[in-house]
Order: structure tokens, then C-alpha cells, then sequence
């Protein structure tokens, strides 16, 4: 009979990223169309097309593509953006980013070599909605 732990055992990737706190992971060459909701944190290195909603954290690796309309607590971009997002505390765009759509957060950082084509809205934090 085979061992059922060998089953359960993660990958190196997969370890680092449940370490750092991660609920959902979605790998390069996954696709997922429609909306994802997300209790916690989340990372994305595949391709969304349609709604993203997260509790805390969405990260987008280089790797990753977002179609999308995306609203988290905070946002944190290496990969291309096509739709609107928005932040409740903070969105950090990070080379080589691409973002086509509006921002809204109250904090907004901006690294060398991204390319953002569309509006930023930046209202104060609002201590009632955190």
C-alpha cells in the first residue's frame, strides 16, 4: 500500500508561499475566467479575466496577466494590469508593471520602468472602512 504522506508532500514553491501566508495560488500556464474571491492572501503568476476580490493581499508576479477588475486591501503588480483596481490601504506598481485602467488607493508607489496608461484616484484612508 503507498504511503499517504508522500501524497500530501508540497513543492519548495508551494511551502515558501503557504510560509508567507498565502491561501491561494494560481501558477504560470493556469487560466481562470470569472470571479475569484479570496479570504487572505493571494498570489497569481497565471492568467484572470473578469473579477478579482481579495481580504488582504493580491500579488501579481511577472508572469502573471491580469484581465480584470481587481479590489484587495493591498496590491502589489510586476505583470500586466488591463482594468480598473483598486486598494483600500495601498497599490505597488513594480518594473516592468503594465497598467491600463484607473487606481484608486490612498497610498500609491510608483518604481522605475512602469508603464501606467489610464486615471489615479487618490482619496485619504478612511479609518471606518479598515
Amino acid at each position: 500500500m503507498e504511503d499517504v504522506t508522500s501524497l500530501t508532500t508540497l513543492s519548495p514553491a508551494t511551502e515558501v508561499l503557504e510560509e508567507e501566508g498565502f491561501q491561494m495560488y494560481l501558477g504560470q500556464g493556469c487560466r481562470l475566467t470569472g470571479v475569484l474571491k479570496v479570504q487572505g492572501m493571494m498570489r497569481i503568476d497565471g492568467f484572470v479575466e473578469g473579477e478579482v476580490f481579495g481580504s488582504d493581499l493580491v500579488q501579481v508576479g511577472k508572469e502573471g496577466i491580469i484581465e480584470a477588475t481587481v479590489n484587495a486591501k493591498h496590491i502589489v503588480a510586476q505583470g500586466p494590469l488591463r482594468g480598473d483596481i483598486a486598494a483600500k490601504e495601498k497599490v505597488e506598481l513594480l518594473a516592468p508593471a503594465r497598467v491600463d485602467g484607473t487606481i484608486n488607493s490612498p497610498v500609491f508607489l510608483l518604481e522605475e520602468g512602469v508603464f501606467v496608461n489610464g486615471m489615479l484616484k487618490m482619496a485619504a484612508m478612511n479609518p471606518i472602512l479598515q
